[in-house]
């Protein structure tokens, strides 16, 4: 159920779904970072454009305890074809430790491939006003800044579920992309199969 009471600050936004998922195992890093890159691009949440992307933060190091570590943060948004009110915003987080490369036989192919733990964790939240953020928002208007609270609390309130819903949908079928490409169980009856993309992180052929 939508809170639609809580008073939101500058950015005003509902969260409509988390997971995390965890992975420790043999999986191919680049090959799980190329998917999942190209599943936001469909999905048009990014561009194909390197400097578009918005990947906010990647630090690759090693320590004694995590051995070769990794965090990567990704800031995804997207707008709903013909609406200039809802948002959609998808914060991704990788985690990767004991990052480590190796090789295994496959179908008699051996691959080169890495084994070790991934973690990547996804928080989706409907964004409402977004145009605020350039000025251009209800709140901007001398005259709808008025009207914004009622807009969404009332007026427009299966609008806006629908929307939450909607987001919910995304990112759970991005949940079972993740899962799905490293064969872990999955929960929803729709599977999305990237087809192009080996299972489990098999890499290149040695």
């Amino acid at each position: 159920m939508v809170d639609i009471e809580h008073v939101y600050s500058e950015r005003e936004v509902l969260p409509a779904a988390k997971f995390r998922i965890k992975h420790r195992d043999v999986f191919h890093l680049k090959n799980l970072y190329v998917m999942m890159h190209e599943w936001m691009v469909e999905e048009g949440y990014a561009t194909r454009v390197d400097e578009d992307f918005p990947e906010t933060f990647y630090l690759h190091r090693e320590t004694q305890k995590s051995g070769n570590e990794i965090w990567i943060w990704w800031r995804m948004k997207k707008v709903p074809q013909d609406n200039k009110y809802y948002r959609y915003l998808m914060d991704i987080y990788f985690h990767v430790i004991l990052l480590e490369e190796t090789e295994i036989m496959h179908q008699g192919q051996k691959y080169k491939t890495n084994k070790g733990e991934v973690e990547v964790v996804v928080n989706a939240s409907l964004e409402m006003d977004y145009m605020h953020e350039d000025g251009k928002g209800w709140r901007d208007n001398s005259f709808l800044k008025h009207f914004n609270d009622m807009f969404h609390k009332r007026l427009f309130k299966k609008d806006l579920e629908m929307h939450k819903h909607e987001l919910y949908r995304e990112a759970y079928r991005l949940q079972e992309a993740i899962k799905t490409y490293l064969q872990l169980k999955t929960y929803l009856p729709e599977q999305e199969l990237q087809k192009f993309w080996p299972e489990k992180g098999i890499g290149e052929v040695v």
